[in-house]
């Protein structure tokens, strides 16, 4: 390709990144993004804050689903409309206006372990009262995905760590690191350490597993760089937690 072509479309992607930007930085905002609910009382109601920070109208839907979480991290969502009652669940936001969302769990108050749930705000693809554009335009339409737990009282989390299994790929040696949160509530591996054997990982050794999630009754595996100095046998093996 001639040198002023490749120029141009330099420029043109360089353009292109600042209007996905200037987008982004002008957009809807919803808080919290994490929030405890009670089973019952009180704090079985919670308040989020939903603003239109655009020049345009915006039209918002907020749902709610429930939350299981496999193996490797992913969310495995579900249906949750009957546990929970949101008001209002549409709204048609103008400029810098600012709506209160109020979210009420409904479901079964007797529960004994924690239950996880994302609490959705979704901006939606269409025009509210709004003049045709004239030529094509970049619009950014904004998905919040917050956490959302209905948390009972005297949980605790149990995590031991199940097997620990060297294997390789193209990309080099790992550790594939099982974990298992028995407990009842969930658990973030903040400055977790993974001592095996009578060798201890952390830092940047845990990269992969330090500061992950996981919930209640949940099972997680977690692949970590392989120390070229770590002896077998791998197990037993076990985390070190704040």
């Amino acid at each position: 390709m001639p040198p002023h072509q490749l120029l141009q479309l330099t420029r043109r992607a360089a353009a292109l990144t600042l209007a996905s930007l200037a987008c982004a930085a002008h957009a809807i905002s919803f808080t919290p993004i994490e929030v405890d609910f009670s089973p019952t009382g009180r704090a079985a109601t919670q308040v989020f804050r939903l603003e239109n920070t655009t020049a345009e109208v915006a039209a918002v839907e907020v749902s709610v689903k429930s939350r299981k979480m496999e193996r490797n991290g992913e969310d495995a969502l579900g249906d949750a409309d009957e546990q929970f009652s949101i008001f209002p669940a549409q709204v048609v936001l103008q400029p810098g206006q600012v709506q209160t969302i109020r979210v009420q769990y409904t479901g079964p108050a007797a529960i004994d372990s924690e239950r996880a749930f994302r609490l959705i705000a979704e901006q939606l693809p269409i025009d509210v009262g709004q003049a045709p554009q004239n030529g094509g335009r970049m619009r950014l339409l904004v998905k919040y995905v917050a956490s959302a737990y209905v948390v009972p009282a005297n949980v605790k989390a149990i995590l031991s760590v199940q097997s620990v299994l060297a294997v390789s790929d193209s990309q080099g040696k790992w550790l594939d690191v099982t974990v298992l949160n028995e407990g009842s509530t969930r658990k973030v591996l903040r400055e977790a350490k993974l001592v095996v054997g009578s060798t201890t990982l952390e830092g940047a050794a845990v990269k992969g597993l330090a500061g992950e999630n996981v919930l209640a009754k949940t099972t997680r595996v977690f692949r970590i760089p392989a120390p070229a100095d770590l002896k077998t046998p791998l197990m037993p093996a076990r985390l070190v937690l704040e």
